[in-house]
């Protein structure tokens, strides 16, 4: 078998922060066929060991019991990634056999990782403020340190420890060519100087690493954003979405503080970028890539969300909907796991509270619910989206009970006008309100919606006549060349299921693992888009004169070859009309006199997907709108422009392509540091990951109680989410001892703290 090119799997790979000695042992999750909606079992796997000290596979086992924590420390998940060798159309592993049948050997192997933290530079627009860590090639098989280095830190020698790389050394019993990367332990960095002078608890002394003098991170406010050149109104900051997602001084929220975010100056050591590998057969030097990104561990092993990142890259594959010969039973098999994944998700939810009811006597404008984020965005009363006598935990759990049933009995397909299509998320009618998925914010800070293929997959089950059971459990798709679907479902030997991007959310606001909005800024060659909304922040300085004129305005419409019609990326915001219950209109504020808000990318331009490599007509405001309040004015008039559809994917791989995203673009509109994350972000972006509502018991009345996953003491008495109550675990108790305060539920449940995390 002669080797003509190369491959590396899985193409996207997730570490997981730690600090605990030992790495996650390998699991699996599967379904209990007697309690299909029950809590999923976690069943330990094979786990490769690794020999510390030569770097070689000692054996394989699996462990009695998966342990999530040793002692207060997490475990972190550190992935494998296989190389893989192309010989014309099929794909197998590299190993030890097959380059010795090509005349070669291991140490004619190279590696290279590329990582880098962006999240600072986000904000700042200063390139001295990127984190960048470059292990250059390297064929040995000792650890490759990942040392970030950044020209606004104090000392040349100063880094931001991102974990390391290994190349596995392949041996008789283990011939394959793999790598393991192994995240760093989720510290933070800061500042040299505190805002006060006073010594920053938060920082240790040798993660005071960011030079004041040099950078303008501690301090950095929202006067401090940059100015777009040739604007000729007020300067236009390009804010993140949410905004100020960073620790800030005084630890509470913005909005507590004239909107203003002064950055204490903190960083971390979440990452994303590139692992390479390299060959030369016969004179010719193949090359692979692949992915691989740091992320906050999973804490809720045992369930999984309704819309993952796994969804939205299928849907880039495979298009926004199914083959119309797919097979009944594989189609409602996929329908019951959509429905599964979100009965899990809203029972991690205290829905009364994110109803926008008043709860204990606190009124919902002071309770961070989906209703009040939309009241402030819409400048009306906060008005709960059901009934507020009829909602509880127990009650939507019972509905998606329902909708389960339904759809395994094969009733009538009365559910999937529940289902919320993608451009009604801005539908703020109480109609459009209570579609499914309820209380949950999207990517666009509206509602959230499943994807297109996600509707359509349900739509098809719910219309087919159910004879026998749902399909089994899928075998693994055959791994070719030109099998995309295959290769990012690829389950590397070892790899946790959390190391899969089927446990990271996707489509949410805007994201823990990965902010997946960060990928289409750049999908139209010549011109880059605000990762949330429609605005053009840069054009390519050799796109011409028509379209350098671009940047300042907002995409409104793309028409693909032959589409007369074309694809709206933006929506009117719809309200009840005040004099008709059932009527709607269009709702206005000063700051966005036009009522629109945008469409997320990944649902809004899946239909252009097939036109990769192609050109489409695409439709802009014919004035610069920086700001949503110019946006009505713009409007009078269109611009029309042709761009290039860039490819989705590296050529004939299942990768990200780097043209629509450098190392680190993928977690740069995070938390800085990530822990904010978990105090920033309301329960209803990520209930399974971040859950909200745990160790939850019926009353006498029948209601649901339980705590607030956040709480410092769980006693069944739920406390609602507060910036400054000190009864939950506040962003400074997660910057000095998250590891410890950060529980793991399985269950449902605590893990008592004498089980260490066993599940």
């Amino acid at each position: 078998m002669t080797i003509t090119g190369l491959r590396i799997l899985p193409p996207f790979a997730i570490g997981r922060l730690g600090s605990a000695s030992e790495p996650l042992d390998n699991y699996v999750i599967e379904v209990d066929p007697e309690r299909p909606l029950g809590f999923r079992h976690i069943k330990p796997a094979p786990t490769l060991i690794v020999d510390e000290r030569t770097g070689e596979i000692r054996g394989s086992r699996a462990a009695p019991a998966v342990t999530f924590k040793q002692g207060n420390r997490i475990r972190p998940v550190a992935p494998f990634l296989e190389v893989f060798a192309v010989s014309g159309s099929s794909l197998r592993p590299l190993t030890l056999d097959l380059l010795r049948r090509n005349g070669l050997d291991e140490t004619k192997i190279s590696w290279r990782v590329a990582v880098a933290n962006r999240k600072v530079f986000r904000r700042t627009k200063k390139e001295r403020d990127i984190v960048e860590a470059d292990t250059d090639w390297f064929s040995g098989h000792d650890p490759q340190q990942l040392r970030g280095h950044c020209r606004n830190f104090v000392r040349r020698t100063d880094f931001v420890d991102f974990g390391h790389v290994r190349f596995i050394k392949p041996n008789r019993g283990f011939p394959e060519i793999r790598l393991r990367f192994t995240p760093a332990k989720g510290l933070i960095y800061g500042p040299n100087a505190s805002i006060d002078g006073k010594p920053d608890p938060a920082i240790a002394k040798d993660r005071a690493i960011y030079d004041t003098r040099k950078g303008s991170w501690r301090g950095f406010g929202a006067d401090d954003a940059n100015e777009e050149e040739g604007q000729k109104t007020k300067p236009f900051h390009n804010e993140t979405l949410p905004p100020a997602l960073y620790a800030i001084k005084p630890p509470a929220p913005p909005w507590l503080h004239n909107n203003v975010a002064i950055s204490r100056g903190y960083l971390d050591d979440a990452c994303d970028g590139f692992v390479e590998v390299r060959l030369t057969v016969d004179g010719k030097v193949l090359t692979a890539s692949a992915r691989i990104c740091a992320a906050p561990p999973v804490v809720a092993p045992d369930s999984q969300f309704v819309r993952s990142l796994a969804d939205d890259l299928e849907q880039v594959v495979h298009g926004p909907s199914l083959p119309a010969g797919e097979d009944d039973a594989t189609v409602r098999a996929r329908a019951e796991d959509i429905v599964r994944r979100a009965y899990e998700t809203v029972r991690f939810m205290n829905v009364a509270v994110m109803n926008g009811n008043n709860f204990k006597g606190r009124p919902a404008l002071l309770l961070d619910s989906m209703p009040e984020e939309e009241a402030a965005g819409t400048q009306r009363a906060i008005r709960p989206v059901m009934p507020a006598g009829t909602v509880d935990t127990f009650a939507i759990m019972t509905l998606h009970e329902q909708v389960f049933s339904a759809l395994r009995g094969g009733a009538a397909p009365w559910f999937v006008r529940l289902l919320r299509k993608p451009d009604e998320v801005a539908d703020f009618t109480d109609r459009g309100r209570r579609k499914m998925p309820a209380l949950m914010c999207g990517a666009d800070n509206n509602y959230l919606a499943l994807t297109h293929r996600q509707i359509d997959t349900i739509r098809k089950a719910a219309s087919r006549t159910p004879f026998g059971p749902a399909a089994p459990a899928s075998p693994p798709a055959k791994l070719t060349p030109r099998n995309l679907s295959a290769q990012l479902l690829y389950e590397a030997a070892g790899n946790p299921l959390s190391s899969r991007p089927v446990t990271a959310v996707a489509n949410c606001c805007p994201g823990l693992e990965v902010d997946f909005r960060a990928v289409w800024r750049r999908m139209f060659k010549g011109i880059e888009l605000r990762e949330y909304d429609s605005l053009v922040i840069d054009v390519d300085k050799d796109g011409g004169a028509s379209k350098q004129r671009l940047k300042g305005h907002r995409l409104l419409r793309v028409y693909p070859p032959g589409d007369k019609v074309g694809i709206p990326v933006v929506t009117r915001i719809k309200g009840p009309a005040s004099s008709d219950p059932e009527g709607e209109m269009v709702l206005t504020t000063d700051q966005n006199p036009a009522g629109l808000a945008p469409l997320e990318w990944s649902n809004a331009l899946a239909p252009i997907m097939k036109y990769q490599g192609q050109k489409v007509r695409c439709e802009f405001t014919r004035n610069q709108a920086w700001e949503l309040g110019e946006l009505e004015e713009s409007l009078k008039g269109v611009i029309r422009e042709t761009f290039e559809v860039r490819s989705f994917f590296e050529d004939d791989t299942a990768v990200i392509s780097k043209a629509l995203a450098q190392a680190g673009e993928l977690t740069q509109g995070l938390c800085s540091p990530w822990q904010n994350d978990y105090r920033e972000c309301s329960c209803y972006y990520w209930a399974s990951a971040r859950p909200d509502y745990v160790n939850i018991e019926p009353t006498p009345s029948g209601l649901s109680k339980g705590d607030n996953w956040l709480q410092k003491d769980h006693t069944g008495d739920y406390v609602p989410d507060d910036y400054a109550d000190t009864r939950l675990i506040l962003y400074d108790d997660l910057f000095l001892d998250w590891e410890r305060l950060l529980r793991i539920q399985i269950g449902g449940r605590d893990v008592p703290e004498d089980a260490e995390g066993k599940g």
